[in-house]
């Protein structure tokens, strides 16, 4: 089980409906399912860019966001999954973010990415810069 799939089963019942996303729009072929009022429904993007993307179709399928998450360090192999909010990234990238072990080529880049990242103007682009997104959102 990946930490995808552990947020998941601590987030959502287990029958929530989880869509990925592929298109902007429902017309793109993202189908959404029918919700009964207060059922909720996981939106995943892995793009880069996906926190406009995701919310702009949660608001035309007539969905309300109740949570926004990053997953890190993307869909492909997820290892954690945070709260997009200043106060949980900040938390993460003083907690968590370094440099993976054996890791030579480009460990400087690395590095300054996860000192700057740890100041506060900085953290609120960290969850949008990242590709992988999951946002829960429920029919109203």
């Amino acid at each position: 089980m990946n930490a995808l799939d552990a947020a998941l089963e601590l987030l959502v019942p287990r029958q929530t409906p989880v869509v990925h996303v592929h298109g902007d729009r429902p017309a793109s072929g993202t189908a959404i399912p029918l919700l009964a009022r207060g059922e909720q429904l996981v939106l995943i993007d892995g793009r880069r860019l996906s926190a406009r993307r995701l919310r702009r179709l949660a608001q035309d399928a007539g969905l309300v966001v109740d949570r926004e998450l990053v997953v890190l360090p993307g869909l492909n192999a997820p290892a954690f999954v945070v709260e997009d909010g200043v106060e949980s990234m900040g938390w993460f990238c003083n907690a968590f973010a370094t440099v993976p072990p054996g890791r030579a080529q480009g460990s400087f880049l690395i590095t300054a990415a996860t000192r700057l990242a740890r100041h506060r103007p900085l953290v609120g682009w960290l969850g949008r810069l990242v590709p992988g997104r999951m946002v829960i959102a429920r029919r109203p």
